[in-house]
């Protein structure tokens, strides 16, 4: 053999090792590698990406607890309640005597009062509101059939109710010079009012004076239901929180002792 052809056969050769080396290197993938390559993605893009009924479970959670948030921020207040100073005296030890509430028919028989008076020798006593409110009316009265003068005012409070004042300087019938005086003295009244319609009181306020002419001058506080529909009078020891601690009971005992001769022992409301 020549020189030649043993060149050019190994050529050949060293071709055909080259060849097989590269096809080595560079497997064909199989199909189940690509199966299995294409199941591997699928997983990893179902963890990074929720399915759609996840989402939606998701989402109405998340409104179910915003609409729950939304309606307990929204729900009312708890309906507020009347609460009630046990007097209308700035000073509670001015007042010597109560007559206390009762409707016509009540069991013990003492005589219809639609509220509370509170009896005072006092020739001058300071006048508080029991109560806030928006104050409705407040004048000079003559009161019929006696022709006596008082002062009226009346409040719608917080929760609806009203509650009003009578300013009296004596009580019962009056002859024609006590009739004179208490004139005097509703002016007087009138004029160390503090209060007007429309302005709105807080409880505890100072409105006045009551001037009194003896021992049976009183303020004569009442509570009615509400402002509209008929008449229904509230007995105001009702509505007093700290009425256990009060003297009310005790000195409309000694009212009635001296009108009832102790004959009868009424309750502060008597139904």
């Amino acid at each position: 053999m020549s020189y030649k052809k043993i060149a050019v056969l190994g050529l050949l050769i060293a071709a055909s090792f080259s060849a097989c080396a590269q096809e080595e290197l560079n497997p064909v993938p199989s199909e189940g590698s690509n199966q299995e390559s294409s199941s591997n993605r699928a997983e990893g893009a179902s963890k990074e990406e929720p399915d759609s009924k996840s989402v939606a479970a998701s989402a109405k959670t998340e409104s179910t607890v915003a609409a729950g948030q939304s309606q307990k921020d929204e729900s009312p207040e708890s309906p507020q309640l009347l609460n009630l100073l046990t007097t209308p005296f700035v000073e509670a030890d001015e007042y010597w005597g109560v007559q206390p509430f009762a409707i016509k028919s009540n069991q013990l028989g003492v005589q219809f009062h639609n509220g509370i008076d509170y009896f005072t020798s006092e020739e001058k006593v300071a006048i508080q509101a029991v109560s806030s409110g928006r104050v409705m009316f407040v004048d000079v009265y003559e009161r019929k059939p006696d022709g006596a003068f008082q002062i009226n005012l009346a409040w719608q409070t917080p929760t609806g109710e009203v509650l009003s004042y009578r300013l009296e300087p004596s009580a019962g019938p009056a002859d024609q010079a006590k009739v004179a005086n208490q004139k005097l003295l509703a002016q007087k009244m009138m004029d160390s009012m503090t209060i007007r319609v429309g302005d709105q009181i807080v409880e505890g306020q100072l409105l006045g004076y009551l001037y009194g002419q003896d021992e049976w001058a009183h303020v004569h506080m009442s509570l009615k239901a509400s402002d509209r529909g008929p008449e229904k009078w509230l007995c105001p020891a009702d509505y007093m929180a700290t009425l256990e601690g009060s003297d009310l009971l005790p000195k409309s005992l000694i009212w009635a002792d001296r009108l009832y001769k102790g004959s009868k022992r009424p309750q502060l409301c008597n139904y």
